[in-house]
């Protein structure tokens, strides 16, 4: 008798031990799925950002040819732009669109 009992112990413990083991495993699957989405996300944004930061980009050897304000038309639309001195090979730009 105590010979089964034995048994059926040890077969209930394994059965919640097996079961604790797929919990955590789910649980580690589920987390590593998210983070790999996210991952995933934040790299292509980054792509994204990258190639439209450098979209049209034109690399200007002389600095003076770059003319300081301007406007022009894009997409139907006036866009203005004004740049500050050119220093060291960094520049700003503002840019401002008018949408009537």
């Amino acid at each position: 008798m105590v010979l089964l009992q034995t048994l059926v112990m040890s077969v209930l413990l394994s059965m919640i031990a097996v079961m604790l083991m797929k919990w955590i495993l789910s649980r580690y699957l589920l987390a590593a799925r998210n983070y790999r989405a996210t991952e995933a996300k934040s790299r292509s944004q980054g792509i994204s950002a990258d190639q439209f930061s450098r979209w049209n980009y034109q690399d200007m050897p002389n600095m003076a040819a770059i003319p300081t304000t301007g406007s022009m038309w894009v997409d139907g639309r006036q866009v203005n732009y004004s740049r500050s001195a050119a220093s060291a090979g960094s520049m700003q730009f503002d840019v401002t669109v008018d949408e009537d």
